[in-house]
């Protein structure tokens, strides 16, 4: 495999990122889901604990720490001289087909309650896709705010395909690792 920052492939897998992520910002459940492959997967995986990114050069999200986050709670304060255990919580794992369907569940909860403004965004810039013919990997860094304030950041892993030279690339599986931001804890998961 070797990496190809500027083929039109990249191009391509890229494009198929910021689509995915409009989808997402547009509540677009329907359109979500033609770019995921029929019988494609998604994990996502929290890491303990809440951790604002920094801007350090040995941080793996130095490009968010400019965001505002919400200033640390109490409790927050107490525990972080405690130095708190590093931990992975899956939070789900499942077909793209039940993930669709709760997003559409979560989509009508939300339907009259106020707008949390949550807008989610790739670096594509700091994307990093690997090609292989008709298969493909990218390690997209993102983040999430709500209201203008950095809520969680870490990592999409895009495994994509396509049955054919000529064919649109479509996501075969999604793993998202993410921290939340401090700030945050304790609140129910949104989906």
């Amino acid at each position: 495999m070797t990496q190809i920052k500027d083929s039109p492939e990249v191009k391509a897998i890229k494009s198929l990122i910021q689509a995915f992520f409009d989808a997402i910002n547009a509540a677009d459940i329907e359109g979500l889901g033609t770019y995921f492959a029929h019988e494609a997967n998604l994990t996502i995986i929290r890491q303990e604990p809440p951790r604002s990114p920094s801007s350090e050069s040995t941080s793996s999200y130095p490009q968010f720490a400019n965001i505002p986050s919400p200033p640390p709670t109490a409790y927050q304060q107490q525990t972080s001289q405690e130095k708190e255990k590093e931990s992975l919580k899956v939070v789900i794992r499942t077909d793209i087909a039940h993930f669709l369907a709760l997003l559409e569940e979560g989509r009508k909860r939300r339907e009259g309650q106020p707008d949390l403004h949550i807008f989610e965004k790739p670096d594509l810039e700091r994307t990093e896709v690997k090609v292989d013919a008709l298969f493909a990997m990218a390690w997209c860094p993102f983040s999430v705010t709500f209201a203008e304030k950095l809520h969680h950041y870490g990592t999409l892993v895009f495994t994509v395909g396509k049955e054919a030279e000529e064919a649109q690339w479509k996501i075969e599986g999604l793993t998202q690792n993410y921290r939340r931001s401090v700030g945050w804890e304790g609140e129910k998961e949104f989906m």
